[in-house]
């Protein structure tokens, strides 16, 4: 499904950004409200019965443990 993958892709880019925006500052990862935006996206198109990526996994983790932050 090419629209399902188009946004993997996204998500998987602002993934990585989070994290390596993390590790610049040295502080914990706190994903952006598009990262969080992408993930729900595509938890609703995820095929039932197929594994998750670890990215999303990560993500997961990470849904309405801290505000977001409305600035990024």
């Amino acid at each position: 499904m090419i629209e399902r993958d188009a946004v993997q892709w996204a998500f998987e880019h602002f993934y990585h950004m989070d994290c390596a925006n993390a590790k610049v500052h040295c502080a914990p990862v706190k994903f952006s409200p598009i990262t969080f935006n992408m993930y729900h996206l595509l938890m609703m198109w995820w095929p039932d019965g197929e594994d998750i990526t670890q990215e999303m996994a990560h993500v997961m983790t990470d849904v309405d443990k801290y505000e977001l932050d409305a600035g990024r």
